[in-house]
């Protein structure tokens, strides 16, 4: 027998209501952590950021030039961070960060005649022609993914130099730190918005809504 009753009796009390707190904090958790991911698998939070991640635009033009819309996003993630009014220190405008030189050097094949620098800074335009430009880059270097992105940042002609007849551009034959680092960003990028997709049809959702 116990010297201290009074004590032990608290102590069976506390002990007996324990499991129950600490069942209401895991179901509260489990809650919590649901919640958000039927916000991010259900689409709710796709639909909210849509204008700001001009999906239709995106899935359009991708449409046209037969590109994976993912790719193309994560590349407008890395290079603008979605934002049609970035710029870059060498000039590159809006959501792809195109050279107005490149741009103008594309419209009229893009079916843009009439295209002006300034349009760059709309995101139908800017998504027409980055789109379009990383179709025929695709063209130049067919199955190269790595040399399409590291001629999308750094041009085809030093690309082509870099390869040096190679079927295949490897990440250590980019000479640039600068596009060695958007190659490999865009590919992390890329593998992310992969995973989320995947997680997506995991749980038998639409990566369309």
């Amino acid at each position: 027998m116990s010297l201290f009753p009074l004590r032990d009796l608290r102590y069976e009390a506390a002990r007996a209501r324990h499991p129950a707190h600490r069942m209401f904090w895991t179901f509260l958790t489990l809650a919590v952590l649901s919640g958000i991911g039927f916000f991010i698998y259900s689409g709710a939070a796709w639909n909210w950021f849509r204008p700001v991640l001009h999906k239709q635009l995106v899935n359009k033009y991708c449409g046209v030039y037969k590109l994976d819309p993912l790719w193309v996003m994560s590349i407008i993630k890395v290079e603008s961070g979605f934002s049609p009014w970035a710029r870059s220190g060498r000039g590159a405008v809006g959501l792809m960060q195109l050279l107005p030189s490149t741009a103008k050097d594309i419209a009229s094949d893009a079916g843009l005649p009439d295209f002006q620098p300034s349009d760059l800074q709309t995101p139908d335009t800017n998504l027409h022609l980055g789109v379009y430009y990383l179709f025929k880059l695709q063209q130049q270097f067919p199955e190269d993914e790595t040399a399409v992105l590291a001629a999308y940042n750094a041009g085809p002609r030093i690309t082509s130099d870099w390869r040096r007849g190679k079927p295949a551009l490897e990440l250590e034959d980019i000479e640039y730190p600068e596009t060695r680092r958007f190659v490999e960003r865009v590919d992390r990028t890329y593998g992310f918005l992969k995973m989320v997709q995947g997680w997506k049809y995991l749980f038998g959702m639409s990566h369309g809504r």
